[in-house]
């Protein structure tokens, strides 16, 4: 069983309050926000964040960071919210520093994260939502195997109105492979 999520490159743990300001440099510019429910503005609300994920309790959310080694800098997070112990089910979520777009980060981030859930925590489902417009965040869940089970509407509100988004999920044994596996 791995202890961790293994994505390639990247020092990969549990979000501490120390991440914060790191996080933060990224997780609070509107272009991280635009597609997400995110209400972070402040690196104080981004240490709430991850004081939420220390409380220990079956239905904790867990944060993973990705840490650069040569910067240790967080350039990205992926864990899970929403997480029923007693269903065996829970819902991922990740973000990636800007400057690192395009290069392949959320993809094996979720890839090794919804393995790891699958392994370590013995779920029987790892569902995403997306915001309609956030497109990319579509790819990277059906390169990784999710699939798209529908719209769910007015399903969380984002900056204050209900909004729609696309339902995904997968099931143990769907997860697909990437370059480096």
């Amino acid at each position: 069983m791995t202890l961790l999520p293994q994505v390639p490159g990247f020092t990969v743990r549990p979000a501490l309050l120390e991440d914060a300001a790191s996080w933060a440099r990224y997780a609070c510019l509107p272009e991280v926000k635009e597609h997400t429910s995110s209400t972070a503005m402040t690196v104080d609300d981004v240490k709430a964040e991850i004081q939420r994920t220390l409380a220990g309790e079956p239905n904790t959310p867990i944060r993973f960071v990705l840490v650069s080694p040569a910067s240790e800098l967080v350039i990205a997070t992926v864990g899970f919210h929403t997480i029923s112990a007693v269903s065996g089910t829970a819902e991922i979520a990740y973000d990636v520093a800007p400057s690192h777009w395009g290069l392949g980060i959320a993809t094996a981030a979720c890839r090794a994260a919804a393995r790891w859930g699958f392994e370590a925590k013995a779920w029987h489902r790892i569902q995403a939502t997306t915001v309609l417009p956030n497109v990319r965040s579509q790819r990277v869940l059906e390169r990784c195997g999710f699939k798209r089970e529908g719209l769910v509407r007015n399903f969380r509100l984002v900056r204050g109105q209900p909004t729609d988004y696309w339902m995904y999920s997968v099931i143990p044994g769907e997860v697909q492979r990437g370059p480096h596996d």
